[in-house]
């Protein structure tokens, strides 16, 4: 019986292998035609173009832990974030609430906001990439006190 979960794990290796190719290729064939596009551009106005800053395609997760007090709030700039920034949108996480009075959070998906989430203490807000949520920015606060929290999204 191992060897049917051996295969199915190889399986999907070669699937996963075979997507991250192709996503290398069509990121390089993008640059490419951006690169000639912007040529062109220049040729007609004579005026070059500001290049678009590089996000790299991170492979590992965007990580948090601190301490938040009243009368603040924290933005998570889960994709964005010059240090360990996703470079697209966290598909799966999780935010720990370890002690304190009620953490509020909001998730923005590049699109939207929702509404304010509370997470009592000791208690976890957790999303896997099933359940559709994506992350780009996440604004935390509390209402009193001060609150201790871990967060980590990942694609």
């Amino acid at each position: 019986m191992a060897g049917f979960w051996e295969q199915l794990l190889d399986y999907f290796t070669r699937v996963d292998d075979i997507l991250r190719k192709f996503n290398e290729d069509y990121v390089s064939g993008n640059a490419r035609l951006i690169n000639k596009l912007n040529e062109l551009i220049g040729a007609v106005t004579g005026v070059e173009p500001e290049p678009e800053p590089e996000i790299p395609y991170r492979h590992t997760p965007f990580y948090v832990e601190d301490t938040i007090t009243a009368g603040t709030d924290v933005v998570l700039l889960v994709k964005d974030d010059p240090e360990q920034g996703l470079g697209g949108v966290g598909k799966s996480g999780f935010i720990f609430n370890e002690s304190g009075s009620s953490l509020y959070i909001e998730i923005d998906d590049g699109k939207g906001k929702s509404k304010k989430i509370r997470i009592d203490a000791g208690e976890t807000l957790e999303s896997e990439k099933a359940d559709g949520i994506w992350f780009d920015k996440v604004t935390l606060s509390c209402t009193a006190g001060t609150v201790d929290y871990r967060a980590l999204f990942s694609r």
